[in-house]
């Protein structure tokens, strides 16, 4: 079974991303509250939630778009995605939360984001609407050129 047969679907590709997600998060609960205690623990599930939400809803959204057959692209919006819902996010919770600092939040949403992205990117790459335009694309080896 590869990972093209297993993330044929958005809702799949996003289960399986949110198993990734909730991993990390088991994996860096006992860092988290081991450098800051309940801050830690508090600021790595902002983290955590601030990077799953925009991956989640990407897997949804692309296949509406014609742009998104291209891997450049949907890679592109994907990236740009989650900046944004990231960096306005982050924004707005150091105004409302301003004691979640570097190593209550920020280090783990710099863990999360990379993580998560690089999921999301091999999810995209071998989603079928990204392997649909790529085997349109190839050419024919067999083809004689005259």
């Amino acid at each position: 079974m590869t990972l093209n047969s297993v993330t044929q679907t958005p809702m799949r590709r996003s289960g399986v991303f949110t198993a990734c997600a909730a991993a990390l998060w088991a994996i860096l609960a006992g860092p988290a509250y081991w450098l800051a205690g309940g801050l830690g623990l508090e600021g790595l599930s902002y983290s955590a939630l601030l990077c799953w939400v925009p991956g989640c809803l990407l897997f949804f959204v692309i296949p509406f778009f014609e742009f998104a057959n291209n891997k450049a692209f949907a890679f592109l919006t994907s990236s740009g995605l989650r900046m944004f819902v990231v960096l306005v996010a982050t924004l707005v919770l150091k105004e409302v939360r301003a004691d979640l600092g570097l190593k209550e939040f920020l280090s783990w949403l710099v863990v999360f984001y990379s993580v998560t992205l690089l999921v999301e990117t091999l999810l995209i790459v071998n989603s079928p609407e990204a392997t649909l335009l790529n085997s349109e694309s190839k050419p024919d080896s067999h083809a004689v050129i005259r």
